[in-house]
């Protein structure tokens, strides 16, 4: 077998500098990448959106992830409070993460450097650079609205599953016709085909035709497991705001698509 000589192997220098230091749940921590990695962006030019943005604030973690159609936020309270300190963790790192963390309450030490960040758990130590450069202000994107439609999550999410069917193969678009106590979905497709999806529910909002990516709707359905949510509206050009009743650890907004 032909091989290289061992010296050969890069050797990582840690370059962490001044760290804050953190510790939380492997499972935890596992799930909250669960409920933001989908909505990282994939070999974007807008290189500071191909990752997860972590935010240590007090005595909260944040997790915040992006591609500029759709936006997820989550969040837990840890046992202590720290300094605020953001780092930009790389598409691949959080997808190792989530491949070698372990469901179970052993603890993962984060080192939150300048320029890398150190995990460590088990019997693994990983260290990462971090993504240079200027997240966007996530706070500013999270929208206020005052019209609110509370849903059975799984019943809204098997109704999308069966639209989804005859959405246009390229744009994966569907309709949400909202009326008084009633909310229509409608998908169609370059074959003239269309699936209609009617639900009775208690609505006394305004009016609206708005239209959306289903996949990226499915994906923030999927994300948690809340036996209801709550979509919130504002005008048929605005986005849509998807939360959990009562629960403000969890944010997923989903910007309008032309149908």
């Amino acid at each position: 077998m032909q091989s290289l000589p061992a010296q050969d192997f890069p050797k990582v220098v840690e370059q962490l500098g001044q760290t804050e230091t953190v510790k939380i749940e492997q499972q935890e921590l596992k799930r909250l990448f669960g409920m933001v990695q989908f909505s990282m962006a994939q070999q974007d030019i807008r290189y500071y959106l191909n990752g997860v943005l972590l935010v240590v604030e007090g005595e909260f973690l944040k997790l915040i992830a992006t591609d500029g159609h759709r936006l997820a936020f989550t969040r837990t309270k840890l046992s202590k409070e720290y300094s605020k300190r953001e780092v930009i963790l790389p598409r691949k790192t959080v997808n190792e993460l989530i491949k070698l963390l372990e469901e179970s309450s052993d603890p993962i030490t984060l080192d939150l450097g300048e320029n890398q960040v150190k995990t460590t758990f088990s019997d693994v130590i990983l260290v990462s650079k971090v993504i240079d450069g200027k997240f966007p202000d996530y706070e500013r994107v999270v929208p206020n609205y005052t019209n609110h439609l509370v849903l059975n999550r799984v019943v809204i999410l098997q109704a999308l599953l069966r639209a989804a069917i005859l959405s246009n193969e390229k744009f994966r678009g569907v309709r949400f016709v909202l009326t008084e106590n009633n909310l229509r979905i409608i998908s169609s497709n370059s074959e003239q085909e269309e699936a209609q999806e009617e639900m009775e529910l208690e609505y006394h909002g305004q009016a609206l035709d708005i239209g959306f990516n289903v996949n990226y709707l499915l994906d923030g359905l999927n994300s948690t497991t809340s036996e209801t949510i709550t979509f919130s509206f504002g005008d048929p050009n605005s986005s849509i705001l998807i939360t959990v009743p009562g629960n403000d650890d969890f944010k997923y907004v989903v910007m309008p698509m032309r149908i």
